[in-house]
């Protein structure tokens, strides 16, 4: 049997976005300002003053283009902190409008109506945060005291959750810590009895989380106890899907800039597990969907003879972090990169 699949980076969607990743970027994928509800001990962009700038008029032109199959939106902070959910909603509209699909990682602190009504009607698709059902843990891991309200999102969440031939709309984002350990069999039983993709993700050694990354990491060896566990109770093979913007996406940063991964190439840099190495490549408010395009691929060029010596000696983790597992991933991107003219 399979393991369940979060829609976005369903198998199939997966392989045809990426495939067009030598000639075409279908993804955009948006971070909002870096304000946030919460300040989790283990955050990786502590940047809660950072505005949200984001020029919509330039990001409704790029999906005007109608290359533009779906929007992600990650980051910076958080989508529904209120100095970015106006910007959420907005993009939400006009992906309703145009039949896009959105995917974003969220804490979902600040569910309201209008985003369970994104959710139930397809445009929307989540990857919430899920550390813990211990409201004591939730308030040394988050930060804020709002256990009650996280348990009550979680029971409305699990309302919309449409899963049906193995793929969901919903996924769980799950950071195993030294804190969480022991619980984190329930709550991917949680995930599995209602069909809701458990992501589980590691540690990022960046952000807040390099003062205390040697208190909260978690061993390689004890990672490998919940693939077992899954394995053994599921009769499933669970590995960390290959998130498709991370090769065919266009990443827009809050205020407006065009951003890689500088050793890669790549338009995400989080499957490193550590600190952002970035290259900024132009601004949404003066460039093209083709420009972007061609800025973007002539840079991977450039980088993807070191991208084929670099995978040999890339280490395969127990999981991976955002974006997928780096030796897995890079192997996809190599395999599909017909860059070389």
């Amino acid at each position: 049997m399979e393991m369940m699949q979060y829609k976005p980076w369903e198998k199939i969607e997966t392989k045809k976005l990426i495939s067009q990743s030598s000639k075409s970027l279908p993804i955009l994928d948006v971070q909002l300002g870096g304000a946030c509800n919460l300040s989790c001990i283990y955050c990786d962009t502590p940047k809660y003053g950072f505005p949200c700038s984001v020029d919509l008029s330039s990001l409704k032109k790029l999906m005007d283009d109608g290359k533009i199959k779906w929007v992600y939106v990650c980051g910076l902070g958080e989508p529904t902190a209120p100095a970015n959910i106006r910007y959420l909603k907005e993009i939400l509209l006009w992906c309703k409008q145009k039949g896009i699909g959105l995917s974003m990682f969220s804490n979902m602190l600040n569910v309201d109506n209008d985003l369970l009504d994104y959710i139930d009607n397809g445009t929307l698709n989540v990857l919430f945060k899920l550390d813990t059902f211990d409201k004591e843990k939730m308030t040394y891991l988050y930060g804020k005291d709002n256990g009650d309200i996280f348990l009550n999102n979680y029971q409305a969440l699990r309302e919309v959750t449409h899963f049906q031939n193995g793929v969901t709309n919903l996924g769980a984002s799950i950071v195993p810590t030294s804190v969480n350990y022991n619980e984190l069999p329930s709550i991917i039983d949680w995930c599995m009895e209602n069909g809701i993709f458990p992501l589980i993700g590691q540690l990022e050694n960046a952000g807040n989380c390099t003062k205390i990354y040697k208190e909260l990491e978690v061993k390689e060896e004890d990672l490998n106890k919940f693939r077992e566990y899954i394995s053994s109770t599921y009769g499933v093979n669970y590995e960390m899907p290959t998130c498709p913007a991370t090769i065919s996406g266009i990443h827009v940063t809050n205020t407006n800039k065009v951003i890689l991964d500088s050793r890669t190439g790549l338009s995400c840099p989080w499957f490193w597990l550590d600190e952002p190495q970035l290259e900024v490549i132009g601004n949404i408010k003066d460039m093209s969907y083709e420009e972007i395009v061609k800025r973007i691929l002539d840079y991977r060029i450039s980088k993807l003879p070191k991208v084929e010596k670099m995978e040999k000696h890339v280490e395969l983790y127990p999981f991976g972090g955002c974006g997928g597992n780096a030796k897995q991933l890079l192997k996809t991107y190599i395999d599909a990169s017909n860059y070389k003219r």
